[in-house]
């Protein structure tokens, strides 16, 4: 099931709210033929599943408790900006990262040069690793 679709059926239609979820980002992503691994929003994860379920891996969702104590803490490094945020994107082979516009590692990224932005709107932007940097 994809989309709310079993084959050519449409089984139900969720609206999602584009002031909430990151729906023209999506939308991005949904044509650029990324399939590597996409760190994002735990929050947004639900959403972005829905979405490409099963072409299109994420970090991490809203399921908490199917990753561990010591993989949320690793991720909450990352999006607090906590020291050895950068080496867990890095030890994670993060190439890809959607954050809400504005947020501490968004506004971070913007300003490391091995990070450039693919796309971006009022509510999220989208990064890309440079080529050569860190984990390709």
């Amino acid at each position: 099931m994809q989309s709310g679709r079993i084959g050519s059926h449409q089984l139900m239609n969720a609206h999602f709210d584009e002031k909430r979820f990151p729906v023209q980002a999506a939308e991005v992503i949904a044509k650029s033929g990324i399939h590597a691994p996409i760190f994002t929003l735990d929050s947004w994860g639900g959403y972005l599943i829905y979405r490409f379920y099963p072409e299109r891996k994420l970090f991490v969702d809203d399921r908490h408790d199917l990753y561990g104590e010591q993989f949320l803490r690793e991720y909450l490094t990352a999006i607090r900006l906590a020291p050895g945020w950068d080496r867990v994107l890095n030890e994670q082979h993060i190439n890809w990262v959607l954050m809400p516009e504005g947020s501490s590692l968004a506004n971070m990224l913007e300003v490391t040069r091995r990070w450039r932005v693919v796309y971006s709107d009022q509510l999220a932007i989208l990064f890309e690793r440079e080529e050569g940097e860190g984990s390709r």
